[in-house]
């Protein structure tokens, strides 16, 4: 969750294998923000999708993806993971299946070494860029930066979401302070 000069900002990871289907588990991202003087939040995206992983790090998902201003609709990705202890690295493409769909490219980058048994530095940019597949036109684009230290499961510090939306890139930049947990392994 960021807390910034024009709102909150709070983002919601789901990722766990299925027990008994090697390869196969439940994927989900939820992400909502809201200025200060909304009452009720504009920005939200949600995406829920079963994954299978065909070659180590290379997954394929299928599910539901949605926006307030899209809808629920029907969407694949293919996505690559590259996790080690100090640095995860996540890209790929994801495309709606549906009329006026749109075409994402995203991307995260977490660094995070060690500085003792218990603490570590944190740092992670995040971005996605959308366009309309049927006319070509920007949907939404962001970066989100996060700085700072991690303590066994959670992290704070200082973090920037820079945010554009819609054919005009209408700009919506939210800078302050971040804190995030780990709840499940």
């Amino acid at each position: 969750m960021l807390t910034g000069n024009a709102g909150i900002a709070s983002q919601l990871n789901i990722n766990k294998n299925f027990k008994d289907v090697p390869g196969l588990s439940f994927f989900s991202v939820s992400n909502i923000s809201s200025k200060w003087n909304e009452q009720n939040a504009k920005d939200a995206m949600s995406q829920f999708n079963l994954a299978y992983e065909f070659v180590k790090g290379f997954r394929l998902f299928g599910g539901i993806h949605y926006t307030p201003s899209t809808g629920l609709r029907p969407s694949v990705m293919l996505l690559y993971s590259y996790v080690k202890e100090e640095i995860t690295l996540v890209i790929g493409p994801r495309i709606d299946l549906a009329d006026n769909s749109n075409l994402e490219g995203f991307g995260m980058l977490e660094y995070k070494p060690k500085l003792n048994d218990q603490w570590k530095i944190y740092s992670r940019l995040q971005g996605l860029y959308a366009r309309s597949v049927k006319n070509g036109i920007h949907a939404r684009s962001y970066l989100m930066v996060r700085a700072g230290l991690s303590y066994k499961d959670y992290s704070f510090g200082i973090g920037a979401n820079f945010d554009a939306y819609g054919p005009e890139r209408i700009i919506k930049n939210n800078y302050g302070i971040f804190v995030a947990a780990r709840l499940f392994k």
